[in-house]
C-alpha cells in the first residue's frame, strides 16, 4: 500500500521556461496550493537524494492518493520550502534589531499647535468704524504705503452732507449768538444811558429838594427873626405906653404944682398989696410958677416930639413884622409844598428808573437764557460736526505704520463693508515674522519659553523645502476658547530664517501664511512610548 514520494527535480536543473510540471501551467500550479507554487521553488531531486517514507494514514488517505493526478502528486511530493524558516529567521532578526532601537532609540514627545505668520507685533487690520460702501480702492496687496496713506476710500457722500448741514446751521446760529449779542450791548448801553439820565433828573430833584429845604431853613429863620423883631417891637410899644403914661403922670404933677404956685401967688398979691408980705416973695412965687410951666412945656414938647414917634415907630414895626411874618409864612407854606411836590416826583422818578432796571433785567435775562440755550445748541453742534468730520475721516482708511499690504479684502468699488470687517491688513515694516499658533490646552501642560520647534509651512512642504527650525518665545497666561480647537493657550514662536530656497533663489515668507509647529518637549525612549500603555492599564489597576 505504502510506496515512496517521488521528488521534484530541481528548478534550477530544468532549461530556461520549462516548469516542472510539464502538464501545468503556473496559474494552476497557484490553484492547487493556495498560491505557494510561485513563490516556493520546485526543487528537483538530486540522484542521491533518498525520498522520505511515506507514513500511511488510512486506507481512505490511501485510495485518494491513488486517485490524484500526476501533476498533483508530483506537487504534493516536493520537498518542504525553506522560505519560512528565512522568514522566521527574518523576523526574529528584525524583531531584536526594533528592540534595541526601541531600547537604545529617543524620540521627540512634542506638542503640536496650529497658526499662522504674522509680523513681530502683529499686523494692523484695517477695518471701518461705520458701515459704507467701497468708492476708491488706492493701494494694491503687496503695495508698500507709508504711514498716513489712504488705503482705502468709502462713499463720503452722506457724511459730507451732514458735515455741510451742520456747518450750516453753526454760521446761521453764530449769525443769530452776533445779534443777539448785539442787542444785549444795546440793551445794556440803553439802560445804562437812561439810568444815567434818571439819576441826573434824581440829583437834580434832590438838588431842588436840598435847595427848597434850604430855603424854607432860612425862611424859618427868618420868621422867626420876624416873630422875635415883633415881639420885640411890642414889648417897645409897651414900654413907651408905659413911659407915656409915667410922663404925663409927671406933667400932670408937673401941672398940678404950677396950679398950686398959681393959686399961691394969687394969694399972695392980696398980701402984697397989703404990703404984708415984700415984693420978693411974689417975684420968687412967679418965678416958680414960669419955670413950672417951662418945664411942663418942655416935658409935653418932649413928649409930643419923641415918645408919640416912637410908639409910632413901634406900632409901624409890629406892622411891618406882621407882614414879613405873613409873607415869609406864605413863601415858607409854598416852598414846603414845592418840597412835597418834588419828593412826590422824586419818588415816582427812583419808581420809573427801578422798574425800568427790573424791566431790563428780566429782559437781559431772557436774553441771557436764550445765549446759553444758542450757545448750548452751537457747542452741542460743533460736537456734532466733530464728529461728522471725524466719521468722514474714518471713511479714509489710512495705514498706521510704514510697512507692507499683507492683505486687502475688497477687490471691486461698491463693496459694502460692515463695522469691524476687516478690508486691509498692514505688516509693519522690518518687523521680523513669527508663528502665532493654537496649542490646545491638553497638550500644553510642560510648554515653556526657549523650548526648540520645528515649523511646517503649508505653503512650502517640509518633504521638499525641509523644516524651519524655530523657538518658543511667549505663552499666554490664559487659554482662550476656540470654536474648533475648544480651550487654547496662544504661543509665539520666532523663527531662525524667515525664507526658503529654491533653485538657489531666496523666497520669502509673508505674513497670512498657515503652518503647523512641533514643540519639542523632551526626548523619550522609544520603548517608553510603547509601555505606556501598559504602564497606564496597571496604574488603573488591571493585571496583565
Amino acid at each position: 500500500m505504502n510506496k515512496p514520494e517521488a521528488s521534484m527535480p530541481s528548478r534550477e536543473g530544468l532549461p530556461k521556461g520549462e516548469t516542472a510540471h510539464p502538464n501545468l501551467t503556473s496559474a494552476e500550479i497557484r490553484s492547487i496550493y493556495g498560491g505557494t507554487a510561485v513563490s516556493a521553488p520546485l526543487v528537483r531531486p538530486s540522484p542521491n537524494h533518498v525520498p522520505n517514507p511515506v507514513t500511511p494514514t488510512s486506507s481512505l488517505g490511501a485510495t485518494n492518493t491513488q486517485n490524484w493526478s500526476t501533476a498533483l502528486q508530483n506537487l504534493l511530493d516536493q520537498p518542504p520550502s525553506v522560505l519560512p524558516q528565512r522568514l522566521l529567521l527574518g523576523g526574529f532578526a528584525f524583531c531584536m534589531v526594533c528592540g534595541v532601537w526601541a531600547t537604545f532609540g529617543q524620540i521627540d514627545e512634542v506638542g503640536k499647535a496650529t497658526g499662522k505668520l504674522v509680523p513681530k507685533g502683529e499686523v494692523y487690520k484695517i477695518h471701518p468704524i461705520e458701515s459704507g460702501k467701497v468708492a476708491k480702492i488706492a493701494v494694491k496687496e503687496g503695495e508698500s504705503v507709508t504711514a498716513g496713506q489712504v488705503l482705502v476710500e468709502l462713499d463720503t457722500k452722506l457724511g459730507a452732507t451732514e458735515v455741510e448741514r451742520l456747518e450750516q446751521l453753526i454760521n446761521a446760529d453764530q449769525i443769530k449768538l452776533i445779534q443777539m449779542q448785539g442787542l444785549i450791548e444795546n440793551i445794556r448801553q440803553e439802560a445804562q444811558t437812561r439810568q444815567q439820565i434818571a439819576k441826573a433828573d434824581i440829583d437834580a430833584q434832590q438838588a431842588a429838594i436840598a435847595q427848597a429845604q434850604t430855603k424854607v431853613a432860612a425862611l424859618q429863620e427868618q420868621l422867626l427873626q420876624h416873630q422875635e423883631a415883633k415881639v420885640a417891637s411890642q414889648d417897645r410899644l409897651e414900654r413907651l405906653k408905659r413911659l407915656k403914661a409915667t410922663t404925663q403922670a409927671l406933667l400932670q404933677q408937673r401941672e398940678d404944682d404950677a396950679f398950686a404956685l398959681k393959686e399961691r401967688l394969687e394969694n399972695l398979691k392980696p398980701l402984697l398989696a397989703s404990703g404984708a408980705i415984700s415984693k420978693e416973695q411974689v417975684f420968687q412965687a412967679e418965678h416958680s410958677l414960669r419955670a413950672s410951666q417951662r418945664v411942663i412945656t418942655q416935658t409935653q414938647l418932649q413928649e409930643a416930639a419923641s415918645n408919640q414917634d416912637q410908639i409910632y415907630q413901634a406900632q409901624q414895626s409890629i406892622r411891618d413884622h406882621n407882614s414879613a411874618i405873613t409873607l415869609t409864612q406864605s413863601d415858607f407854606n409854598q416852598t414846603l409844598a414845592e418840597i412835597q411836590r418834588l419828593q412826590a416826583g422824586l419818588t415816582q422818578k427812583q419808581a420809573e428808573v427801578h422798574r425800568t432796571q427790573l424791566e431790563t433785567k428780566q429782559k437781559l435775562q431772557q436774553l441771557e437764557i436764550e445765549l446759553t440755550q444758542l450757545n448750548a445748541k452751537i457747542a452741542e453742534n460743533r460736537n456734532l460736526l466733530t464728529s461728522a468730520k471725524a466719521r468722514l475721516k474714518q471713511k479714509f482708511l489710512y495705514a498706521p505704520v510704514d510697512g507692507v499690504v499683507s492683505s486687502l479684502n475688497v477687490a471691486n468699488i461698491g463693496e459694502v463693508f460692515q463695522p469691524g470687517q476687516t478690508i486691509a491688513e498692514v505688516a509693519p515694516q522690518d518687523a521680523p515674522l513669527v508663528l502665532s499658533a493654537s496649542l490646545p490646552n491638553q497638550e500644553a501642560g510642560f510648554i515653556k519659553e526657549g523650548m526648540p520647534v520645528q515649523i511646517k509651512l503649508d505653503a512650502y512642504p517640509y518633504q521638499e523645502y525641509g523644516i524651519i527650525k524655530g523657538k518658543v518665545t511667549s505663552l499666554s497666561a490664559d487659554a482662550k476658547t476656540d470654536q474648533q480647537l475648544g480651550s487654547v493657550y496662544e504661543v509665539e514662536v520666532s523663527l531662525n530664517r524667515d525664507y526658503v530656497t529654491e533653485d538657489d533663489q531666496m523666497i520669502r515668507f509673508k505674513p497670512g501664511q498657515t503652518a503647523k509647529a512641533d514643540i519639542i518637549i523632551r526626548r523619550r525612549r522609544i520603548v517608553d512610548f510603547l509601555l505606556d500603555p501598559i504602564r497606564q492599564l496597571q496604574k488603573g489597576g488591571v493585571n496583565l
